[in-house]
């Protein structure tokens, strides 16, 4: 029997005491390697117990087999429904499946009532869409649907979350578990792409656009330059945009002497299990995939993420990054090379988020920012660095020759989340019309006025009058 982490058993009873009160459907938001599906399998261990029949549904064959090989530590042994076993026994306590295997056959005689005999039903990477239509088969009266995932938020104009769960519990953030040694540090390392003439499609950057972007020489050279320079012979991830871009991606660094494989959708299930069981065997290996490894993939041993495309999805992006995350006795951190801008869109993979079950609005001016030499990242619109006085030179259009990773050091959070704050106001006084001084009158602290100078790029003194006017103390 697995022995549960502290954090895991606080999720756990903040779930009981959410169904306690009624409360049927519910998100359980954990970061990627916080261990989820320990979580849901100790809970349906004790649903069994009680004789209850269990159900957890995965979106990817890679997902199924964690599942149970999770559930086989807790000495349970479930009935797997994927596409290889058409005659499936109803009779059984507990069931993995995968979603696209459970709807194809949802017509079939036996299986919508089978969908709606369960006491307990885990939907595991609860915030992709693929799950959405299996809630009308599902007794909402009787069954308690438990959602796990690292980030609840989906993309677009996909349906949002609340449409579907009643809550949401989030007791562990990525900075905790770092600190506490469960997950390992990130290094993160990033250069500017220009992306301006990248359209966007269903919510995100055009695959086949980012796919023709990333098919240039440069970009290739410069993946192996910086993977020489900062990460040699460490076990590497990539991401790549399209399968056109990944294969030319690991011919060139197969033909530079690196060992790399590609995969993808498409790529057929032995061969699949071969490329994997490579990667897991060879220390040094690179292991370029399309749109497939993002989610549920845990391979622990892994020392660099390549973002080698660019995405406007948060959660893909945490995804992503996620897959570096997990130590070993020999690995406390890991390494980011972002050739996406992706760090400075959605901020680091580490930083604190608030999450919501409601679609989240956009609110502009939070990205892109840039990198002072000091270090500290900044917004783009802001000519003085706050930290070290810099001043930027005026902005010049000129062609990237070199692709070279810069290290991207953790900004100050404070003041992130003050400029966060100070965007909100904003937007309310544009919506409104009110007059500048309503903004002012929302600024409570000494904190807030020095703050408030630097985002607005006042000449210094403006907060100390400010301040000394309005007789504001500590």
């Amino acid at each position: 029997m697995i022995q549960l982490r502290p954090y895991q058993n606080k999720t756990i009873q903040s779930l009981r005491q959410k169904m306690s009160i009624g409360l049927k459907r519910i998100i359980t938001c954990a970061p990627t390697g916080s261990g989820k599906t320990v979580i849901f399998c100790y809970m349906i261990s004790k649903a069994l117990e009680k004789n209850k029949r269990c159900l957890i549904l995965t979106h990817r064959t890679e997902l199924l087999t964690q599942a149970g090989g999770t559930l086989s530590q807790f000495n349970l042994n479930p009935t797997i429904v994927n596409p290889k076993n058409n005659k499936l026994d109803f009779t059984k306590s507990l069931y993995v499946a995968m979603t696209k295997t459970v709807l194809s056959r949802i017509n079939k005689d036996g299986y919508k009532e089978w969908l709606k005999s369960f006491d307990l039903i885990i939907i595991d990477e609860s915030h992709l869409q693929d799950f959405n239509s299996l809630f009308e088969y599902i007794d909402l009266d009787k069954t308690y649907v438990i959602g796990a995932t690292a980030t609840p938020e989906r993309k677009g104009n996909q349906t949002a979350l609340d449409e579907f769960y009643q809550d949401i519990v989030n007791e562990i953030t990525i900075t905790e578990l770092i600190e506490l040694g469960y997950l390992a540090k990130p290094n993160s390392f990033g250069v500017s792409i220009d992306l301006s003439k990248i359209k966007t499609k269903a919510g995100d950057y055009d695959n086949e656009m980012l796919g023709t972007l990333y098919n240039e020489t440069k970009l290739y050279n410069g993946v192996f330059d910086n993977y020489q320079r900062l990460t040699p012979n460490k076990k590497a991830i990539i991401f790549s945009p399209s399968i056109k871009a990944s294969l030319k991606l690991v011919e060139e660094l197969s033909n530079k002497g690196l060992p790399i494989k590609h995969i993808d959708g498409n790529t057929p299930e032995k061969e699949r299990k071969s490329i994997l069981e490579w990667f897991k065997d060879t220390p040094n290996a690179l292991l370029s995939n399309v749109g497939i490894l993002t989610a549920g993939f845990d391979e622990a041993t892994i020392e660099v993420v390549i973002l080698y495309r660019a995405t406007k999805s948060l959660p893909l992006f945490l995804q992503m990054v996620g897959r570096g995350s997990r130590t070993t006795p020999f690995k406390k951190d890991f390494y980011i090379l972002d050739f996406g801008n992706n760090i400075t869109r959605h901020g680091f993979w580490e930083q604190e988020r608030e999450w919501s079950l409601k679609k989240k609005e956009k609110v502009k001016g939070l990205a892109p920012v840039k990198d002072c030499k000091c270090g500290a990242l900044l917004r783009l619109s802001l000519m003085k660095c706050p930290y070290c006085g810099f001043n930027f030179p005026p902005p010049k259009v000129k062609e990237t020759i070199e692709v070279v990773l810069e290290r991207l050091e953790k900004e100050d959070f404070r003041l992130f989340k003050q400029y966060e704050k100070f965007i909100a106001i904003e937007k309310i006084q544009n919506e409104k019309g009110y007059k500048l001084g309503w903004v002012f009158h929302k600024l409570k602290t000494i904190e807030d006025f020095k703050d408030f100078e630097r985002y607005k790029n006042y000449k210094y003194g403006w907060a100390a009058r400010q301040i000394e006017q309005r007789k504001i103390k500590e």
